[in-house]
């Protein structure tokens, strides 16, 4: 029985983890805090190529309908995407608790060091890095620029009032010359019946100085959501790398979710491509670091292009071309191909950028 390290509790690590024990490996998972604290992503959980399903815990609710806004306001039935709003929170400590029943070794507050991974690459036959981004394999090898190259930034609110008008939907905006959107994710009302939604910004322009704090401040101006109705309780910030890494494994250390660069060109979502690449990571371990690789590419390259490639167009286009193509895109129903995966590739991707 070999042995495995799992740095990092999140989805990719916690999922790398129960793998790994199924294929009988000797399994430690170090995280740094708790596991289920310190969350910051938006926690809208789309299984965009539909290999996971519904997350086994944590779901708030099913997303029904996506509200886009740029010049005017479009309206798109997502019934037929897997696409939650979930509790990240929740989800996670179900996963612990579900690796933890499984035998993963699980130790909480053990943060590891790039000095530490020299002796802990020693020990283990093999390391998964899901640190999260920057990893703690870049600081140790040095290629950290790597992240702020190539990331995203993204600053969020934790809010709580009314979100009632958004039932079963997320909201999704533009802002004129600028290269990312703003997002309204109501997570619903807890037993106590207060109602909370994550309310954020993302650039993904890496060169960009943008003050991120002061537009979302202008956002809930702009979406009527004041200071004398709405609370913020939380304020949280960081980087989504939008490109997947060129190289995954590192002698015995490899690199999966957000360490690995794996967040959406397009979106900035990456939960579902965490939680894959944990799972390829563990499951192809018997065969080697580089079949890992290999077999993650495969999987992912049609999509990641097709994305890529919306991505480098939506650039070129401005708030007027963005709100015509989001109602020609409603009125074609041509939103209807994110439900099938297989039409996820560079091809269509080439179409639908010749139709705008």
């Amino acid at each position: 029985m070999g042995k495995v390290l799992v740095i990092g509790g999140g989805p990719a690590g916690l999922f790398a983890a129960e793998e790994a024990v199924k294929k009988g490996f000797d399994v430690t998972l170090m995280e740094k805090g708790r596991i289920g604290e310190n969350i910051r992503c938006a926690e809208g959980f789309f299984d965009v190529l539909k290999l996971l399903g519904k997350p086994c815990a944590g779901v708030r609710f099913k997303v029904d309908t996506i509200v886009f806004e740029a010049l005017s306001l479009h309206k798109f039935d997502s019934r037929r995407l897997n696409l939650w709003m979930i509790d990240r929170s929740t989800w996670q400590k179900e996963l612990a608790k579900r690796a933890e029943q499984k035998g993963v070794r699980i130790i909480e507050n053990s943060p590891v060091l790039p000095e530490d991974m020299k002796n802990l690459k020693s020990k283990y036959d093999f390391v998964i890095d899901a640190s999260g981004a920057p990893s703690v394999t870049s600081k140790l090898l040095g290629f950290l620029n790597f992240y702020r190259q190539n990331s995203g930034k993204t600053v969020q609110y934790l809010m709580e009032g009314d979100f009632s008008h958004l039932k079963n939907s997320i909201k999704v905006g533009f802002l004129p010359d600028f290269w990312g959107y703003y997002w309204i994710f109501p997570k619903g009302g807890d037993e106590s019946g207060r109602q909370t939604a994550n309310v954020g910004i993302g650039d993904f322009n890496p060169d960009s100085r943008s003050n991120l704090r002061k537009m979302l401040d202008d956002v809930l101006k702009k979406e009527g959501i004041d200071t004398a109705n709405y609370k913020i309780i939380k304020v949280i910030g960081g980087i989504c790398p939008t490109r997947m890494l060129d190289r995954l494994a590192y002698d015995n250390i490899m690199l999966v979710g957000d360490a690995a660069g794996l967040t959406s060109p397009l979106h900035g979502g990456g939960i579902d491509m965490a939680v894959l690449s944990g799972m390829m990571c563990a499951r192809t371990l018997p065969d080697g670091p580089e079949s890992y690789e290999k077999a993650l590419r495969n999987l992912l390259y049609g999509r990641l292009n097709f994305e890529e490639m919306i991505a480098r167009a939506w650039r070129k286009r401005t708030l007027e071309q963005v709100d015509k193509i989001l109602a020609t895109a409603g009125t074609l129903g041509l939103h209807k191909l994110l439900a099938h995966p297989r039409l996820m590739n560079p091809l269509t991707a080439k179409f639908l950028e010749f139709v705008f």
